[in-house]
């Protein structure tokens, strides 16, 4: 199974540069996100795992989504998956943006690069997201958006 695992918080280009290239190359059927930090909410994880799972539902309807916790240990954190994994019975392949983001799976998965998140994916951070969000720079968030994932995040902050 290939797995995209991610806060997306929200779901941005970059993101979806890796989603399609993911589903163009394994198929939907192959293909699981894990939304990370499932538990959390705070300033780098806004919103909870059932909005941001709507947001990617928004683009990809067929796509199997799963929760990931946060735990405050690495250690928990990769036996929880692993754990995921084999109640799924199925190996999962990580696959990301840079080498950098996929560092911490190398000891227990296997991980390949889809797409370079600097150049393909352009750089996009979700930092970035947040912050043109929170100053509802609408003009700028056009590049970095898919405009029915800018709809739902607008209502969100017009809140």
């Amino acid at each position: 199974m290939y797995v995209f695992l991610g806060r997306f918080a929200p779901l941005h280009l970059g993101h979806q540069k890796i989603i399609d290239k993911m589903i163009s190359l394994y198929g939907i059927n192959n293909c699981l996100i894990l939304i990370g930090s499932s538990n959390v909410i705070n300033e780098r994880t806004p919103y909870s795992f059932l909005f941001r799972k709507k947001l990617i539902k928004t683009i990809y309807p067929k796509i199997n989504i799963l929760p990931l916790v946060d735990v405050n240990n690495d250690r928990l954190w990769l036996d929880i998956v692993k754990k995921l994994e084999t109640k799924l019975k199925t190996e999962f392949i990580f696959l990301g943006g840079s080498e950098r983001d996929l560092k911490q799976h190398w000891s227990k998965f296997k991980t390949k690069v889809l797409i370079d998140r600097e150049t393909e994916g352009k750089g996009i951070s979700a930092t970035n997201v947040r912050n043109m969000l929170n100053k509802v720079n609408i003009k700028e968030l056009e590049n970095l958006l898919d405009p029915k994932i800018l709809k739902l995040l607008h209502k969100k902050v017009k809140k």
